[in-house]
């Protein structure tokens, strides 16, 4: 038994000493949604300085969504301070395409909205920038 206990907490202080993963979470925000929405990050995982966020919206049939209107605006929780907001701009394939510099390694909020056709879809990110 005392072996056991030994080898778990070995296990758990390697896992808190090791490099951690990026997770990145991708959440709807509450109400009604239209447009599904997922984000990918390049460099991924993110990194202090220049970012490419790429918006992939779907309608609910899972196709493609075009000429919408995607905001995203920023937050870095840690420090109550808000960071860039942007207008991402169309790929013509139902992504869309950010261009954020992004200043301090820090935990980052994106707040994502989208609208076409009369339709709406909103979506929160939270990354570790490194």
């Amino acid at each position: 038994m005392k072996k056991i206990v030994v080898i778990a907490a070995t296990a758990l202080v390697l896992a808190g000493c090791s490099k951690g993963t990026q997770t990145q979470s991708s959440s709807p925000v509450a109400g009604a949604q239209d447009i599904a929405i997922t984000t990918a990050f390049r460099p991924d995982p993110p990194q202090k300085g220049p970012e490419t966020l790429t918006v992939s919206l779907k309608d609910g049939t899972g196709a493609p969504v075009k000429g919408a209107s995607v905001k995203i605006e920023t937050m870095m929780p840690s420090m109550a301070m808000r960071g860039p907001s942007v207008a991402a701009q169309g790929n013509g394939n139902g992504t869309y395409s950010a261009h954020l510099t992004l200043q301090y390694a820090t935990k980052w909020e994106f707040s994502i909205s989208a609208k076409a056709s009369g339709k709406s879809g909103s979506a929160q990110v939270t990354v570790d920038v490194k």
